[in-house]
C-alpha cells in the first residue's frame, strides 16, 4: 500500500515538474530530468519483484516509446511528452480502481487512461488558449477569418458527433457522464474546425533558420505548395520536424527565408498533468461511454 502511494505521489510530482518546465522554460524540458524520470520508473518497476509484472510494465513502456517516436517523427508531439508518458507507464502500469466512483478498469494500462483524458483536455483548451491570442495578433475579429471550408468541416463534424450521441443515448444505453464527454468533444472539435486558420496563425511565428531549435515543428500547412516543393528540392529530407540533420543542412545551404514555426504552441504538459489527475480520480473516461 505504501509503495502504491509512492507511485501515485511520484506521478503527480513528475507531472507537475514537467508542467513547470513546459510553461516557465519555453517548453524545454532538460534531458537529465526527462531521462531521470524514465530511470526512476524503471526502478519502481523492478520493485514489483515479480518477473511477469516487470515484463508487462516494460512492454507497455516500450510500446509507448515506439508509437510515440513515430508520432514525434511526423511532428505531432514533443520528445519530452513521449518520455513523460513512458515514465508514467513504468511507475503505474495498471490502476485497479479510480479513487472516485466504482468504475472497473478491465485491466487497461493506466497510461491509456492518461492519454485519453489529456487528449480531451487538450482539445478543450485549444480554443481557450489560442482564440484570445489570435484576436490580439491578427487585430481583426476572428470571425472574419471563417471561410467556407472551415464552416463545412465544423458542420460536418457536428452532424457526425450528434448522430453518435443519438446512437449512444438511444441504442447503447450510455449514461449522462458518457454523453457529457461526447458533447464536450463535439463543441470543442467544431470550434477548432470553424476557427482553424486563426488558431493556426496564433500557434506560429515567422523565424529564420538561425532561430530554429531541434524538435521545432514547421507549419507546412501555412506554406504554399510551391514553396514547400522548392525547399524539398533544395534540402533533402525537408519536412515538418526540425531534426539536427535537417538543421545542419539548412544552415550549410544558408537558407535565408523565414518559415512559419510552431513557436507559440500550447504547453502540452499542462493537459497531461490534468489528465493524470482525472485518470487517478475517475479512471479511463472512455469507459463512461459503456452502459452503466
Amino acid at each position: 500500500m505504501e509503495l502504491l502511494l509512492i507511485r501515485i505521489a511520484s506521478i503527480l510530482v513528475i507531472g507537475a515538474v514537467y508542467t513547470l518546465f513546459d510553461i516557465l522554460n519555453k517548453r524545454n524540458v532538460p534531458e537529465v530530468f526527462a531521462y531521470g524520470t524514465l530511470a526512476f520508473g524503471a526502478v519502481l518497476t523492478v520493485l514489483y519483484l515479480d518477473f511477469n509484472s516487470i515484463l508487462v510494465s516494460t512492454a507497455i513502456a516500450l510500446v509507448v516509446l515506439g508509437l510515440g517516436y513515430l508520432v514525434y517523427r511526423i511532428g505531432q508531439i514533443g520528445a519530452a511528452d513521449i518520455i513523460e508518458f513512458a515514465a508514467i507507464s513504468l511507475i503505474l502500469p495498471f490502476q485497479a480502481m479510480p479513487y472516485l466512483g466504482n468504475l472497473q478498469q478491465f485491466g487497461l494500462p493506466f497510461v491509456l487512461s492518461v492519454l485519453v483524458s489529456s487528449g480531451i483536455v487538450a482539445l478543450a483548451m485549444v480554443p481557450l488558449y489560442y482564440l484570445p491570442r489570435a484576436r490580439r495578433i491578427l487585430k481583426m475579429p476572428i470571425t472574419s477569418y471563417i471561410d467556407n471550408r472551415g464552416l463545412f468541416k465544423a458542420t460536418l463534424i457536428t452532424i457526425v458527433y450528434a448522430l453518435f450521441v443519438a446512437f449512444l443515448g438511444l441504442d447503447f444505453g450510455t449514461g449522462i457522464a458518457g454523453l457529457t464527454i461526447i458533447a464536450v468533444l463535439l463543441v470543442c472539435s467544431s470550434i477548432v474546425m470553424l476557427f482553424e486558420k486563426p488558431i493556426a496563425n496564433a500557434m506560429v511565428e515567422m523565424v529564420p533558420v538561425s532561430k530554429f531549435d531541434e524538435g521545432d515543428i514547421i507549419a507546412l500547412n501555412l506554406m504554399s505548395k510551391t514553396d514547400v516543393l522548392a525547399m524539398k528540392r533544395k534540402v533533402k529530407g525537408f519536412d515538418r520536424l526540425v531534426t539536427l540533420k535537417l538543421l545542419q543542412q539548412m544552415r550549410a545551404k544558408r537558407i535565408a527565408a523565414k518559415f512559419p514555426v510552431y513557436k507559440k504552441a500550447m504547453p502540452l504538459a499542462l493537459p497531461i498533468f490534468i489528465g493524470i489527475v482525472i485518470s487517478l480520480l475517475f479512471g479511463n473516461i472512455i469507459l463512461y461511454l459503456l452502459p452503466g
